[in-house]
This record gives structure tokens, sequence and C-alpha cells, in this order.
């Protein structure tokens, strides 16, 4: 018959599952294809269990043995680590109004383990990594739709890694404010190289020479007004 629907295999499962990781389909859209593909009405999108779990116990109820097979293959894949295709599209369906902020949250971090800074030879995309484990888990209480737009045109925009993580971390007001107090105080020569650097690596992750802004520094050295600028450029305004 044409319009039978084919076998649901473990594979369904896992490739909807890395899908859900990767950050190419959201919670709500995961929770569509279990009731349409799989007929798993009673699976819904409020639910407050982590989409993983959920996965997992859909396949179990759909056939036991795929439990293992899923867990097993999905502990050993490469290709379940957060994307900037994926962020840009869970983003996407938070402004739109298809997830929340805490669905944002619980699909970016579900890698993120409890008082330590995971993420550093994980991710492929140190912008991503800074977005998911250093964002993401404050972003509910201090972002509101303005910030979520920005991160979304800052991800857009690249991919410049480096320049990436700067404008990421210069979303909020007070990291502006930092910046250009620290800075300031470095182009009017009351701070040295060495204290410059201390902010950077604490800040941004990076030393002088790898901070990318460090050229235009050198080009206002003598012209600190000009910081400003320099700030909005940083921060894609």
């Amino acid at each position: 018959m044409k319009n039978q629907v084919p076998p649901v295999t473990s594979l369904y499962f896992i490739t909807l599952m890395k899908a859900y990781l990767r950050g190419t389909k959201t919670s709500k859209e995961v929770v569509q294809d279990l009731t349409e593909t799989v007929g798993l009405l009673h699976f819904t999108e409020d639910r407050e269990e982590e989409m993983t779990r959920l996965l997992l116990r859909a396949a179990t109820e759909f056939n036991k043995d795929y439990y293992q097979e899923i867990v097993t293959h999905i502990t050993y894949a490469a290709d379940t680590t957060p994307t900037r295709a994926g962020v840009i599209h869970q983003l996407q369906a938070l402004l739109q109004g298809d997830i929340t902020a805490r669905q944002l949250q619980q699909w970016g971090t579900w890698h993120n383990e409890q008082d330590t800074d995971e993420g550093a030879g994980y991710f492929d995309d140190i912008a991503v990594d800074y977005f998911c484990t250093h964002l993401l888990p404050e972003a509910p209480a201090h972002f509101g739709t303005e910030q979520y737009q920005q991160a979304l045109k800052i991800f857009q925009s690249g991919p410049q890694q480096l320049k990436d993580k700067v404008a990421l971390v210069l979303l909020t007001e007070k990291e502006k404010k930092r910046f250009l107090f620290y800075l300031g105080d470095y182009l009017q020569g009351y701070t040295t190289s060495e204290q410059l650097n201390t902010y950077l690596l604490h800040t941004f992750g990076m030393d002088h020479q790898a901070f990318p802004y460090t050229p235009a520094l050198s080009i206002i050295m003598q012209d600190p007004a000009k910081l400003p600028a320099l700030l909005k450029e940083a921060a894609y305004e």
C-alpha cells in the first residue's frame, strides 16, 4: 500500500534523539513526531520530563528491546553535540513562542555537570560552548526577548568564533560597562598590559594575543573617546 507507514525501528528513535541533542528539532517537534509517526498520543509537550528520557520511555513502550540499543548507540556517538545550526533553530523557536525559555535551557545544558566547567574539548564551536555552558544556565533569570534576539543575530552573523564569543559575553549591560571600564583604563594608561590580560582572560577566556579586537585597541590608544564605537562593533550592535 502506498500510504503504509514503514516499520519503526530503534534507528528512528536514535535519529530523533540525535536531532534533538544537536538542536535541529525542538522538544515540541519531537513530541509532534512521536505523535504523528509512532502514534503515542499520550506524550505531550507539557510534560516536565527531560526529552531524552521521554524518548527512551517512548521507545521502550514501543519495543522493550530498543532501550539498550539506543543507550549503547548514543553513548558512543560523536554526533550528539549541540551545533550552531541547532542553537539558531532553538532560538528561532523560542522567539516564535514554540518553546519556552526553560525548554531552551533544558536543551542547551543537558550535558553540563553541576559545579564543573564542562564543555572544553566537547564542543567544536567555542561560541556554542559559551552559550550552552555559561549563558543558558542563568539565562531565564537574566534574559528577555531583546537578549535572545541579539543572541540569534550573533549566531546568524558568524561563524567568527572568537568574535561571536565576545559578542555573547557582551549581551548584558553589566559586561558592557566592565568592557568600557577596563579597556578605558588601559587606553588612558591607568593599567598595564598585564592587568588588561587578566581582565581578558577572566572575562573572555583569551589573552590579548587571541583577543580579536587587540589591533583595534592599538589604533585608538591615543583616542579613548572612540572606545564606545569599538564596544558597539564588538557587541554586534
